[in-house]
């Protein structure tokens, strides 16, 4: 279920939160399980009602009508709209352009964003055609993400989709013992990859890599070779206490060393950038990592590490890092900082009102997702059209 947050610059707003349950049916309805091709520019919509950040400000905004989160690989971005009976997925790219579409029942709601051995994206959809809660007899298929042509599947798989990537958690019946470990797929060909064994555990799925966890090393392999390891006892991580968070951020891979926080690290050479952070982002355009932990904020980019002097109390979470700021938010209030020296910065226009829409999935243009309450908008690369009289 997606997460929606109203945010006021200036003052703590009062906030209500919707839980919505959705009650399986016998019978789920019957729609086309596969892709259609759309190839349909959406309209801009205006935003006036809102405060926009100063990073989109000459940008044309679309809406999707999304209610999931977003993934998104490279340009193209992916996510779902709701309604009673279905989930209608959409894959639209940076110019505001609709790929394609896909539905599913209302419960399936498991779906990610990995890519092949060759790097082609890919749109990986769960599905269950006998339960509309999505939690049984569940499987996976795997779509080209930008032409939408199917890779693979449907591949029975034990459960729901845990993450990151192509991971699958065991069933959950109900009952007290637990019937089997997590499972990863194959990118290339959805067959599962290094099944679970006595002496390791599946951590993750990175684009084709895969990340587990044995008695003295957590490794990573292609599905075949090794491509590096780290001793557990050289960090002081346990086997048993290690977990991935399910959101990641591309080419990362954050772990949870069993108290909320953990290391990160390059999932392509192996390097531990950052050895306890509780959250990440990661500034696409000017290619910085931002961590964060007990001290505060670091700035990591090609130069190395740069502590930045900004107070963090316990509430402050770490929204986002675009065009060389980071937004930070405490309750229902957003501060925006410089991400090189950390002093507060100028992230919206100085006059303003309504609901606030902040950053959310950017890619290395300066395009992408925000989010504001319920609404999820995309920034596209069309320029806004100015008026004769402006």
């Amino acid at each position: 279920m997606a997460r929606r947050k109203l945010f006021a610059l200036a003052a703590t707003l009062p906030m209500a939160l919707a839980l919505i349950g959705c009650t399986p049916v016998e019978e789920p309805p019957e729609f086309e399980r596969g892709t259609s091709p759309v190839d349909t520019k959406l309209d801009a919509v205006d935003a006036s009602d809102l405060q926009m950040p100063l990073i989109v400000e000459p940008l044309e905004l679309v809406e999707p009508d999304w209610d999931l989160d977003v993934k998104h690989l490279d340009d193209v971005f992916l996510s779902a709209g709701s309604s009673e009976d279905r989930l209608d997925f959409s894959a639209v790219d940076s110019s505001g352009t609709t790929l394609w579409q896909a539905n599913r029942p209302v419960g399936c709601t498991g779906f990610a964003v990995t890519a092949d051995s060759e790097g082609t994206p890919l749109a990986v959809l769960t599905d269950s055609a006998t339960d509309e809660s999505c939690s049984t007899e569940v499987t996976a298929s795997a779509y080209d993400l930008e032409s939408g042509e199917q890779r693979w599947g449907p591949t029975d798989v034990p459960g729901p989709l845990q993450g990151p990537g192509t991971v699958f958690s065991p069933a959950d019946d109900g009952g007290d013992t637990d019937d089997g470990e997590a499972v990863a797929l194959d990118s290339d060909t959805g067959e599962v990859a290094d099944e679970d064994s006595s002496t390791s555990r599946v951590l993750g799925e990175f684009q084709g890599t895969f990340l587990s966890v044995g008695q003295d090393t957590l490794s990573a392999s292609d599905g075949g070779d090794t491509s590096w390891e780290i001793s557990l006892a050289d960090h002081g991580w346990s086997v048993e206490g290690l977990t991935a968070f399910p959101e990641q951020v591309d080419g990362l891979i954050h772990l949870d060393a069993d108290d909320g926080s953990g290391p990160v690290i390059d999932a392509e050479t192996g390097d531990v950038l950052d050895e306890s952070a509780s959250e990440i982002a990661q500034d696409a355009n000017s290619e910085t990592i931002i961590t964060r932990d007990e001290q505060g904020l670091t700035v990591i980019d090609a130069t190395g590490t740069n502590e930045l002097p900004v107070s963090l109390p316990e509430p402050v979470m770490l929204e986002a890092a675009v065009g060389g700021l980071i937004y930070l938010r405490e309750g229902a209030s957003l501060r925006v900082h410089n991400a090189a020296t950390g002093s507060v910065a100028r992230g919206y226009p100085a006059e303003g009102s309504g609901i606030v829409a902040v950053p959310d999935l950017f890619t290395s243009q300066g395009l992408g997702t925000l989010r504001a309450g319920d609404r999820t908008l995309l920034a596209t690369d069309r320029v806004v059209k100015k008026s004769a009289e402006g």
